[in-house]
């Protein structure tokens, strides 16, 4: 049975730089556990799957099965279900709140793209992470701030912190999807 509560989803930014300088660019919500999964899809991956839940939703399709590795959505007009790899656990929502999330996720991930904006939002977090590193450490290498609504974190040795932000943004992969 889907939860009869309002979906008004609010959503959480990420940005996590690897220690090989690798940016992984993520959506979260508390509305749809592990939905943080569909992360991994790439922008076309994205428009595809929007097109067609659009189609689902109108009813011009009767249902999608769709997803990543981890994380595996059918999705018919009103109701989607999801779970994870497995495909064992069903949990449902509607399917207007997974597609704005999808929605929301390819505007943060066309955003990051746009002009090299994540690497200004990693430029200014390790700026700020250098001058306070106690600040924002949670674990060892790890560091961990907000920038702009978008929680970034950065796996930073101990030669990193000798790099300007030009340096260390030089370095930045631009191997997102």
């Amino acid at each position: 049975m889907i939860n009869k509560r309002k979906y008004t989803m609010s959503y959480k930014y990420h940005i996590h730089v690897t220690h090989l300088r690798s940016a992984i660019i993520r959506v979260s919500t508390s509305d749809m556990d592990q939905a943080s999964a569909l992360s991994d899809m790439d922008l076309n991956e994205i428009t595809e799957t929007l097109t067609e839940l659009n189609a689902v939703i109108a009813g011009q399709l009767d249902y999608l099965d769709w997803g990543t590795d981890l994380f595996y959505v059918s999705s018919e007009a009103t109701v989607s279900r999801y779970g994870n790899y497995d495909k064992v656990e069903r949990i449902q929502v509607p399917t207007t709140g997974l597609r704005n999330f999808l929605i929301e996720l390819k505007n943060l991930k066309q955003q990051c793209k746009a002009g090299g904006y994540y690497k200004t939002i990693v430029g200014q977090a390790f700026t700020e992470i250098k001058a306070n590193r106690s600040q924002y450490e949670k674990w060892s290498n790890y560091y961990y701030i907000t920038v702009n609504n978008i929680e970034v974190s950065l796996v930073l040795l101990g030669d990193d912190f000798n790099l300007s932000e030009g340096q260390y943004v030089a370095q930045l992969k631009n191997d997102f999807q």
